[in-house]
């Protein structure tokens, strides 16, 4: 009897224990959730419009913005204006169909969405989701390009 009373205390615990775990866990991931924000375009050194690369001003709040670990990205726009990105790395294995900003061995890229729709099997519901989307920021965007293109950091 002492066995079985004992067995069901330390079960009782471990139960306890895991069910505050888990609500521990729920509540560091939602703290997890960061967003960098970058000044366009003092932020920026350039943007190529045909391979999507970003180069950043080298500075330590820059580098933190984009190389931290950052889930969103605002580009927040001289004049008004933003619009935020998912941050990823290329060893994502994920479909992104919304704007990213992605990481890839040092280098940065803005794109309306990871991977290329090329590689993926249902690329043309991918690529309609990734034009609503740029749809629905087309006003920042090109805001975003104008500023760049008047202050000599866009490249075509």
């Amino acid at each position: 009897m002492g066995k079985s009373f004992l067995s069901c205390f330390v079960g009782l615990v471990l139960l306890i224990a895991c069910g505050a775990c888990g609500n521990e866990e729920i509540d560091l991931l939602e703290e997890e959730t960061t967003e960098a924000v970058i000044r366009v375009p003092d932020d920026i050194r350039s943007y190529n419009a045909v391979t999507k690369e970003i180069v950043f001003v080298d500075s330590p709040s820059v580098r933190q913005a984009v190389m931290g670990d950052s889930d969103r990205v605002t580009f927040r726009i001289a004049g008004g204006g933003d619009f935020s990105v998912t941050s990823i790395l290329s060893l994502d294995s994920r479909i992104y169909n919304v704007p990213v900003l992605l990481e890839d061995f040092g280098k940065f890229y803005l794109s309306d969405g990871y991977p290329v729709v090329d590689v993926l099997r249902n690329g043309k519901v991918s690529q309609d989701e990734r034009d609503e989307h740029m749809r629905k920021i087309r006003k920042e965007w090109e805001r975003f390009l104008h500023v760049l293109s008047a202050n000599g950091k866009l490249k075509e």
